[in-house]
């Protein structure tokens, strides 16, 4: 009987169980939220929330990137201003359940930044300029104005990218006025187009460099404006003495400052351009370096020796002529370390250092050195200046491991004036001498010839010593030049003539 009793009770324990195991939660969709309200562009990650135990989702994003999804929880991107609905289906394999949300998304429009580029902005009378809108925040309508210099609005467009002929020669401005229906941005680009008159010419010339030596040659270019069609160059001093190309290359074999002149012209107009003394062309008798300033450190000299700028010097200094950017200036911090090479070893050789110098300060302060960095009895020549304000205001010296032999000046070898001064330093054999405006001041005969050969760096406007520079220069220099020859007083003074 006991037997019987529990065999029942243990069937009705399982049927219990299997009642409950049959009874399962209802698959009701949902998505987690109320409404998104986003701007274009921006992205909603979307979450299911559903009951039930769902195994398969199904998407559907109006207006949305991706449009469709089968992630449980999928990332969907806006780029377009509206309101939109999200669907949701979510089964398994015995049921499945929807549900849908009108108006869940509203995207808005986003701030305007108006801006544009153009294909061109030169142009001939009667050609077309292809213009291209480039604003940000969807804008869906535009308002372009082309506004000539002294007629006012020439051209006007509404469309997104205007191609405009432009039949009014002159200058334009270009503006954009872009808006959404909630934001307007604008902007404007000032004398933007140049519309040029096909009759229209204006000559205008540029060189690659505006000094040179005797054998030495500059590329010239044209940059004129309009219609060119013939032009005639005139190269004073220059071979060859004419051309009608657009950038001819001129040599020069005579020492001097010569005129550049140039002529364009079309069927209708011809303009003339001249510049006089543009060219400046210097001896190149074993011319070893030679640095203009003119805009640069360059050596415009025959082998073009490489130079390495310490601190800042700058070259936009107005010459002993008044020309702006055609002089070095140098801080006290500043100056030119050109590379070893073996026309710079000046050895026992004759040699003249030579330049222009501009100056007020009263520090000692090298002008140049030849190598030196190894100090006293190194291979060197140097000239400095403010070694005192007494008997040694400029000093010239030449020096070897064998001796040294400095050639001090006072008041005679006064450089600091704040005035354009030339100064000229010459060994000449056993001879050391210093040419102050092309005269003379001081001289002296030194017991050898001191062998000048370092194979270091020749330095402008600072001295190197073991481990740094020092005695840096103050003040502009111009026209500095290195020649393994000494040069004559009449050299010197056509130098000074140039």
């Amino acid at each position: 009987m006991k037997q019987w009793i529990c065999t029942v009770l243990a069937m009705i324990v399982l049927l219990v169980a299997c009642k409950k195991d049959n009874e399962q939660v209802p698959l009701v969709a949902a998505i987690e939220g109320d409404q998104f309200e986003i701007l274009a562009g921006d992205s909603i990650s979307f979450r299911d929330i559903s009951t039930g135990q769902a195994s398969r989702w199904k998407w559907t994003f109006e207006g949305g990137t991706p449009a469709s999804s089968e992630l449980s929880s999928p990332t969907v991107t806006y780029t377009s201003p509206g309101t939109y609905k999200v669907t949701l289906e979510v089964s398994n394999q015995n049921e499945s359940n929807s549900i849908t949300k009108d108006g869940f998304v509203t995207v808005g429009y986003n701030q305007i930044s108006a801006n544009f580029s153009a294909d061109k902005t030169i142009i001939q009378q009667g050609e077309s300029v292809q213009f291209t809108d480039l604003t940000t925040g969807i804008p869906e309508s535009w308002q372009w104005e082309f506004i000539h210099e002294t007629q006012g609005a020439l051209y006007t467009s509404t469309e997104q990218n205007p191609l405009i002929q432009f039949d009014e020669p002159g200058i334009y401005t270009v503006k954009l006025k872009a808006s959404n229906p909630e934001f307007e941005g604008e902007k404007t680009v000032a004398e933007m187009v140049e519309v040029i008159d096909p009759s229209f010419v204006s000559a205008g010339f540029a060189a690659a460099a505006h000094s040179t030596y005797t054998g030495g040659s500059i590329t010239f270019e044209d940059q004129s404006l309009g219609n060119v069609q013939t032009r005639a160059w005139t190269f004073e001093g220059g071979n060859p003495a004419t051309s009608s190309d657009a950038n001819p290359v001129v040599s020069y074999a005579v020492p001097g400052r010569y005129k550049v002149s140039l002529t364009v012209s079309n069927t209708e107009n011809s303009s003339d351009k001249v510049e006089e003394q543009y060219i400046l062309v210097v001896p190149g008798d074993q011319l070893a370096a030679y640095f203009p300033f003119d805009g640069s450190a360059v050596d415009a000299g025959p082998d073009a020796i490489p130079v390495i700028l310490t601190g800042t010097p700058a070259f936009t200094g107005t010459d002993r002529n008044n020309k702006t950017g055609f002089a070095a200036s140098f801080d006290g911090a500043s100056g030119v370390a050109v590379q070893s090479q073996t026309i710079l070893n000046l050895g026992t050789g004759d040699f003249s250092v030579t330049g222009w110098l501009k100056a007020s300060s009263s520090s000692r302060m090298m002008v140049w050195q030849e190598s030196g960095k190894n100090g006293s009895n190194d291979n060197q020549s140097w000239l400095r200046m403010g070694d005192n304000s007494t008997d040694r205001q400029l000093r010239f010296n030449t020096e070897a491991p064998g001796g040294g032999s400095i050639l001090n000046m006072g008041n005679e070898g006064k450089l600091n004036t704040d005035q354009w001064i030339h100064f000229t330093c010459v060994r000449s054999g056993t001879k050391m001498m210093v040419y102050v405006n092309g005269t003379k001041v001081k001289e002296m005969t030194t017991p050898n010839i001191r062998n000048v050969t370092g194979n270091q760096a020749f330095k402008i406007a600072m001295q190197e010593g073991a481990t740094s520079f020092n005695n840096f220069f103050t003040g502009q220099l111009d026209d500095f030049m290195i020649y393994r020859k000494a040069l004559s007083e009449v050299e010197i003074q056509e130098l000074i003539a140039l």
